[in-house]
């Protein structure tokens, strides 16, 4: 329970900040950060009505789907982020941050993407194309800043049309630079390989299997030097697991041998969620 109003008020600050970069520094420059806030930009661009609302409207069978593939929690955080961000997007008011476009753009783009990232750490997320690209991310393992890019696209052909080409670049900008702030702090993508060599190889495998749902291979070794029996565990983790393993690993194993490395491709069961 105490995690989860942690979640909430990490959520709520965040996308207060979403709604900021929203209103202060890309809508008054008609720029794009891509995904329904984008497709809300461009709608209330011919129809008068807030933004924000029109966010809570495409969201509703995008936030279905995701009940279906993300679980019961993910969707209230992010049913939560959603009214957050629509209500707050009425409530601040648009008003150019800075006179200068192509600032505003990374600038924007960057609080906006991060504030995504966030998000989806806490457990939530800003609903639409976060949603599809979470699915994603857990069927196929592909980063979720990079899938958000790609499905953005389409919508920067869409703006262009609508706000001419040299808007249409700062878009770019703004998405690129969203993209890869979502990927610098949404990590879950990034596996990591840990072996680890150890005399205490009982009490530490028990408390990693009790840690994370990850499967750990044990082989037996023995040290050159001293010949003493050890044993070898390797286990493939995420990057948002790495601290709390280091930590089991210092209470359980304190003299053990660590090596991590970052795994380019894990192949077979791995639960990605």
């Amino acid at each position: 329970m105490k995690r989860t109003y942690v979640q909430i008020i990490a959520i709520t600050i965040f996308t207060l900040f979403m709604a900021y970069a929203l209103n202060t520094f890309l809508i008054p420059h008609s720029v794009l950060t891509g995904g329904i806030a984008g497709i809300a930009i461009i709608i209330n661009n011919y129809i008068p009505i807030n933004s924000g609302w029109i966010i809570l409207i495409i969201n509703i069978p995008l936030l279905i789907l995701g009940y279906f593939h993300l679980g019961k929690k993910f969707m209230f955080l992010t049913i939560y982020s959603v009214l957050v961000l629509s209500v707050s997007m009425r409530l601040i008011p648009i008003q150019a941050f800075n006179d200068d476009i192509l600032l505003s753009s990374v600038f924007g783009g960057v609080i906006y993407g991060t504030c995504i990232g966030a998000n989806i750490r806490f457990g939530g997320s800003a609903g639409g194309v976060d949603i599809l690209s979470l699915i994603l991310a857990k069927k196929k393992d592909v980063s979720v800043g990079y899938t958000i890019t790609c499905m953005n696209f389409g919508i920067v052909l869409i703006s262009a049309l609508v706000f001419g080409p040299d808007t249409t670049l700062y878009t770019l900008f703004a998405i690129f630079a969203s993209g890869k702030a979502v990927d610098t702090v949404h990590t879950n993508h990034t596996k990591l390989t840990v072996t680890i060599v150890t005399e205490k190889w009982k009490e530490l495998s028990e408390a990693l299997i009790q840690l994370h749902p990850r499967g750990i291979t044990m082989t037996n070794a023995e040290g050159v030097y001293s010949h003493n029996k050890k044993k070898v565990l390797t286990t493939v983790i995420t990057k948002y697991e790495l601290t709390e393993t280091k930590e089991a690993i210092q209470k359980n194993a304190p003299d053990a041998f660590v090596h991590i490395t970052k795994a380019i491709e894990v192949i077979g069961k791995f639960k990605r969620d």
